[in-house]
Formats: C-alpha cells, structure tokens, sequence
C-alpha cells in the first residue's frame, strides 16, 4: 500500500509540472491532486524535494535494470539517458527548481551503483587496494554524471545516441588499462 501511495504521489507530481514550475507547486497541490490528506504526503516524504529525489532515484535504477556489469554497463548508462529524455520535464523541472549540487548527488549515486560493480567485477583477481579501487570507481563515476549534468544544463539537446558513441569510444578497454595500472609489482 505505501508503494502505491508512494507511486500517486509521484504520478501527481509528475503531472502537475505539466502544468508549473517545481517551486510554485505546494504539498497542498500534490495531496489534493491525489485526494489524500497532507499528513498521508508527510507520512511517506519530508517534503517536494525528497519526493523528487525519491522519484528520480527509483525510476534511474529501475532504467538502470541491473545492467551493472562489465558487459552490460554501457546498456544501463544508454536506459538512464533514455530515461532521463522520456522524463524531459520531470528532469528539467526538477533541476530548475534544486541545487545544482543535488542533482549532481542524484546521479553520483546511480553511477556509482553501476561503476563500483563494474569495476569490483574487473578487480577481482588483481592485487589493489581497496582504497584504489574505490578511487578508479568514483573517478569514472564523477566522468559519468558530469556528461550527463552537462548535457542536462543544456536542456537535453545534444542526441544522446552520439554522447554514447563519444563516450564508448573513449572508454573503449580504458578500465582494465587504469586497474593494471594500479596492480602492485
């Protein structure tokens, strides 16, 4: 039951920023869009912007779909892309109205569900650190979301089918070169 109100909530608001920008749209408007009382909104959320980031870090991972391998990573990037452009409003009306660091967040922390597990999986038989690994992961990770703001910033224009190209040919095999890099002799 609390996923489905959960799911509402998100659906409303979703609906309203057809309609308004984030910052003019009230708990009040949500609940009443909903039919429910604002104390069933406080139930499950602090406020808009933990429903915002709720919405945008169940729906990134559900895009993502566990492709969080070394063979299927470019697919989970390539569905949150895609994601993100079916969302176009949701993602620009929300950017539009958070920090530009909390958005940053969002995305860091999607990124780095894929990119530690992508890089634990390559890591795994080869003498590193913990502490290197960790670095290697966010290194990729903080590359990731910033092409992804960039192109955010820049209200979704740029094709991402070519950011994809660009950013495949570029990483192309460039992991397991950096992790060898770091393997102790």
């Amino acid at each position: 039951m609390a996923q489905m109100t959960k799911k509402a909530l998100a659906a409303s608001l979703k609906k309203l920023l057809e309609q308004k920008p984030l910052s003019k749209i009230t708990v009040t408007d949500i609940a009443e869009d909903c039919e429910i009382n604002r104390h069933t909104f406080y139930y499950h959320f602090r406020d808009i912007y933990d429903l915002v980031e709720w919405i945008f870090c169940t729906e990134a991972e559900k895009a993502i779909g566990g492709n969080n391998t070394y063979d299927t990573w470019q697919q989970g990037v390539e569905r949150l892309f895609k994601y993100a452009l079916d969302n176009k409003k949701f993602i620009l009306g929300s950017y539009r109205s958070i920090s530009k660091e909390q958005l940053m967040g969002f995305l860091e922390r999607q990124f780095f569900k894929v990119v530690d597990q992508v890089v634990e999986e390559q890591a795994v038989h080869l003498d590193i650190s913990e502490k290197e690994r960790t670095f290697v992961a966010e290194f990729y990770t903080y590359a990731l979301s910033g092409i992804m703001l960039s192109w955010i910033e820049k209200d979704m224009k740029q094709d991402p089918e070519e950011i994809m190209t660009l950013l495949f040919t570029m990483m192309q095999g460039e992991l397991d070169e950096v992790l060898q890099r770091f393997v102790k002799q």
